[in-house]
């Protein structure tokens, strides 16, 4: 095909290609909740989190300040975590001798489907995020900077919620500071992916107080009838190459295996259609021209 033709028959699918992408976008979206930055600084003192701000009130996750608790012989300062709500409402994070501890993720950190999410599980709804025996810290908590306090971390969440009378799992995020001391935190914000079981990455969604962060993503291009994907060194290597008509229908799918790879896109039929890749949580779409 000439230019001109190829010019052409792009002209005539793009504006249906692009009402389809935009269609594939508008499926989800992430809920942003910004609040007046609240401060729990008493022991036993606790913020409740209803993340996704349902009508019925239903507190998904507790965030709990202990100081100087349990007894005079041994004390506990720290941040606890728990699962409220819904049965099996969990926190990115991982278990270690019995004791769940929750991630400090940073902005651009992948929330979803395949992270580990033990940092409070079903068998146990209490995770460590800051947490102290004795003046002793313990290395598994993540949430701890004696020196500088910890700000702008990130809690991934996962958590269950009833839509149209089916139990659905969502992510979500939530934004909080820990003093130096442990002895107070702060929760500034918080967001989910309004699409049951979509990836979710720290931060998105936030329009403010969050530094601008470029997270790398895989890309696709074509080059006349092949098609260059390319993933981030930082990615797996692993990744999901599908091809949909116009009406969202697959034509194919293909497993790919390293960071750079280049398809052929002879075989496949003529027309407009949409190559998305998933790998990583990640799903990358764009408009290829057979012909």
């Amino acid at each position: 095909m000439n230019k001109e033709k190829l010019e052409k028959t792009i002209l005539r699918y793009s504006g249906v290609a692009t009402a389809l992408l935009g269609a594939q976008l508008a499926n989800g979206q992430v809920i942003w909740t910004d609040i007046s930055d609240t401060t729990v600084q008493k022991n036993g003192g606790f913020y409740d989190l209803n993340i996704d701000q349902d009508t019925s009130g239903i507190v998904d996750f507790r965030i709990v300040q202990v100081i100087d608790s349990l007894s005079s012989a041994f004390s506990v300062t720290g941040v606890l975590v728990k699962a409220q709500g819904n049965a099996g409402n969990q926190v990115l994070g991982a278990n270690y001798g019995n004791y769940n501890y929750a991630f400090r993720l940073n902005v651009g950190d992948s929330i979803g489907n395949g992270r580990p999410f033990n940092g409070v599980n079903t068998s146990r709804n209490v995770g460590y995020m800051a947490f102290e025996g004795d003046g002793s810290g313990y290395p598994n908590s993540q949430w701890v900077d004696t020196n500088n306090g910890i700000t702008d971390g990130f809690l991934g969440l996962r958590f269950k919620a009833d839509v149209n009378d089916t139990v659905r799992i969502f992510y979500g995020w939530a934004r909080i500071d820990v003093s130096d001391s442990l002895e107070s935190f702060t929760i500034k914000d918080f967001a989910y992916e309004s699409t049951p079981l979509k990836t979710i990455t720290a931060g998105q969604g936030s329009p403010i107080g969050i530094e601008e962060i470029q997270t790398e993503m895989p890309s696709l291009n074509q080059r006349a009838l092949v098609l260059d994907v390319n993933l981030p060194e930082s990615f797996k290597p692993e990744s999901e190459i599908i091809f949909t008509d116009l009406s969202g229908k697959m034509i194919r799918k293909i497993e790919s295996k390293g960071h750079k790879n280049s398809i052929s896109l002879e075989d496949l039929p003529k027309g407009v259609m949409v190559a998305t890749i998933r790998t990583n949580g990640f799903d990358t779409s764009k408009k290829v021209v057979i012909y």
